[in-house]
C-alpha cells in the first residue's frame, strides 16, 4: 500500500501557487492589451466614418475618391473587427484563468483560437491595403 496523496488534494505549495499567480497577472497584462487594440481598431472605425463626412462638408467642391456609404462600411467593417477580436481575446482569456485555477494546472491548449486570430488580423491587414490601393 502506497502514501501516495491523490491529486486532487494535493498540498498547496508556495512556489507553485506563486507561479500562478504570476501566470494569473500575465493572463491580466495580455487581455488588457488585447482590449487596447480592439478599442483602437473600433475608434478607428468611428473616426475614419467622421473624418471622411468632415471632409466633404469642408470641401464640397472636390470630386469624391469613395461614397459616404463606402467610407461608413470601412468604418463599420473595423468596428466589426475590433468586436470579434475582443470576443476571441475573451475566449483566450477564460481558457487561461481555467487552466490557472485547475489543481493539476492542465494548460488547456489555444493554438486553434490564436490562428484564427493571426488569420484575422492578416486579412484585414490585406484588404485595408487593398483598399487603399484601390481609392488612392
Amino acid at each position: 500500500m502506497t502514501n501516495a496523496v491523490p491529486q486532487n488534494q494535493r498540498p498547496l505549495n508556495p512556489t507553485n501557487e506563486l507561479a500562478k499567480e504570476r501566470n494569473r497577472a500575465a493572463a491580466e497584462r495580455t487581455i488588457n492589451a488585447w482590449v487596447g487594440v480592439c478599442l483602437s481598431l473600433m475608434g478607428f472605425g468611428v473616426a475614419f466614418d467622421q473624418i471622411f463626412r468632415s471632409l466633404r462638408r469642408r470641401f464640397p467642391e472636390m470630386d469624391p475618391v469613395m461614397t459616404r456609404e463606402t467610407a461608413t462600411l470601412i468604418g463599420m467593417g473595423f468596428v466589426g473587427v475590433g468586436l470579434v477580436l475582443l470576443g476571441f481575446a475573451l475566449v483566450q482569456h477564460r481558457l487561461a484563468i481555467k487552466s490557472i485555477e485547475r489543481q493539476d494546472y492542465l494548460l488547456l491548449s489555444v493554438r486553434q483560437l490564436n490562428r484564427v486570430v493571426v488569420a484575422g488580423i492578416v486579412l484585414v491587414g490585406v484588404s485595408g491595403l487593398v483598399i487603399t490601393l484601390l481609392f488612392w
